[in-house]
């Protein structure tokens, strides 16, 4: 089924006509071709996939820039030497155009290949709440922000250094005032004032449940440290980040749902400052997800998808900064495999951008913005928590994580689908957690002890964050 809704304002697509004459994009990348490789490999060419390139696009590899390829707006090529394949470890891909700020990262593991993974929950002691991953002090180590609430009320943001060895060192954060509030996501770590150091967007809403979440932008300051942005309005909702008008700057898109009636999709600005254009909810929708965004269709613009019970729902861009009316794309299996979150990613690697949804479902893309019904594998019961995408055991193929809780026995588990490169998925492993969660759980990935092996942060927890290690395997 389809529904037409209203476009979103018409100065969305005047700013846009004005700021992508005067400024390059922020490049929003996919995945890696390879995904990964094994310590020792030969010099090679890396391609990066994703959208928002232009000529003299500069990869990075760890912070340092490789000699890049400019290929398409959709594809850069770099040259990895091989003394960066040296040993195992993972590094982080960026690239960034010329005079712009990087783009998001995407994690490239050296590591042997495995038929499979563990996960084991470290010892590291971190509080509860929402986490956020990042290098935050700029010392090529991922980082943990976490936003959480104290049992007397008082809502906090603690940051929480890592050695590369999978241990933390808490660093003293913001204190707020005592609040009535419920913690919600996902929380994005992203550079919304251009400085080139990580800040932290945190989600959260009033304990009533009548007023829908905001976002807060903290600014970071290159070692750790944060503050909050000057307020230019709410920024109501939960949703992704991207650079939705070519100009430079970050924005978000936004899912937010008040008084009773059907959600809203809001595109908000970003002024390059940390503060935001609120775009007014103009699109009304029914799917109630956490929207992500992709060149479904190839034309350079970014398209929304937001996935729900039984269906995703996807608007085109028209490329002035209005979108198409909203088609629903029916996931297989219906009501038991769509999810409140997906990734837009090609799983298939026939070169077209797909939609995984955290059900788990797979909505294989045409190329023109279309949808194929395809594929679909339950979770532990039901999916709870955000999806995260890599080759998690070093064999080429792109692999799923999400937690999911099982309402038997009421415990969480991070479920990992293993990829079979082909736009299908292998059952779920299913590691327990140390405690439960029972809710909404917010997971981030890195590689903490810098092994190979991509691990993971999961959120929600009572007692604590949870940092699960890749344990090694046979």
């Amino acid at each position: 089924m389809s529904f037409t809704r209203y476009s979103l304002p018409l100065f969305l697509a005047l700013t846009s006509t004005y700021l992508a004459a005067v400024s390059n994009p922020v490049p929003l990348l996919y995945q890696l071709t390879p995904p990964s490789g094994a310590p020792g490999h030969a010099q090679f060419n890396l391609r990066i996939h994703g959208t928002g390139f232009v000529p003299g696009a500069v990869a990075k590899w760890n912070g340092t820039p490789l000699t890049t390829q400019f290929v398409s707006q959709s594809i850069v090529s770099a040259t990895i030497p091989a003394s960066d394949l040296a040993k195992a470890g993972t590094a982080t891909v960026t690239v960034a155009n010329p005079g712009g700020i990087a783009s998001n990262v995407v994690y490239f593991p050296i590591r042997r290949s495995s038929s499979t993974i563990a996960l084991a929950a470290s010892s590291a002691n971190i509080e509860y709440g929402g986490p956020a991953v990042g290098d935050f002090n700029n010392d090529s180590i991922p980082d943990i922000s976490v936003y959480g609430q104290s049992s007397t009320g008082n809502l906090y943001l603690y940051t929480y250094f890592g050695n590369g060895h999978g241990d933390f060192k808490k660093v003293p954060g913001l204190l707020f005032r005592q609040e009535t509030t419920l913690l919600c996501g996902p929380n994005i770590a992203a550079d919304f004032n251009n400085d080139g150091n990580l800040d932290v967007a945190v989600c959260s809403f009033d304990g009533d449940g009548n007023d829908p979440a905001i976002y807060g932008i903290f600014l970071g300051d290159g070692h750790g440290g944060f503050t909050a942005a000057a307020r230019s309005g709410s920024l109501q909702g939960v949703g992704a980040v991207a650079d939705m008008n070519h100009d430079g700057i970050l924005d978000f898109v936004t899912i937010s749902a008040s008084g009773g009636g059907p959600p809203n999709l809001t595109v908000f600005l970003g002024n390059g400052d940390g503060t935001f254009i609120d775009g007014g909810p103009d699109v009304d929708v029914y799917a109630g997800g956490t929207p992500i965004v992709g060149d479904f269709n190839g034309d350079g613009n970014l398209d929304i998808a937001i996935p729900s019970v039984s269906y995703v729902a996807v608007f085109l861009s028209n490329g002035d900064g209005t979108f198409g009316p909203e088609v629903d794309y029916p996931t297989s299996g219906g009501s038991n495999y769509g999810g409140s979150a997906a990734a837009a990613v090609d799983v298939n690697e026939d070169g077209k951008l797909d939609i995984v949804t955290n059900g788990v479902s797979v909505l294989l893309g045409n190329g023109d913005g279309t949808f194929t019904q395809t594929f679909a594998v339950p979770v532990d019961s039901r999916s709870t928590g955000e999806l995260r995408v890599g080759d998690f055991n070093g064999d080429g193929k792109l692999d799923l994580a999400t937690p999911a809780i099982n309402f038997n026995s009421f415990e969480t588990t991070v479920d990992v689908l293993l990829g079979n490169g082909d736009g299908t998925f292998q059952n779920p492993l299913a590691f327990n957690l140390s405690n439960q969660i029972g809710g909404y759980a917010p997971l981030g990935m890195a590689d903490f002890n810098n092994d190979g092996g991509l691990d993971f942060v999961v959120g929600g927890a009572a007692s604590g964050t949870i940092v699960m290690l890749q344990a090694p395997t046979k």
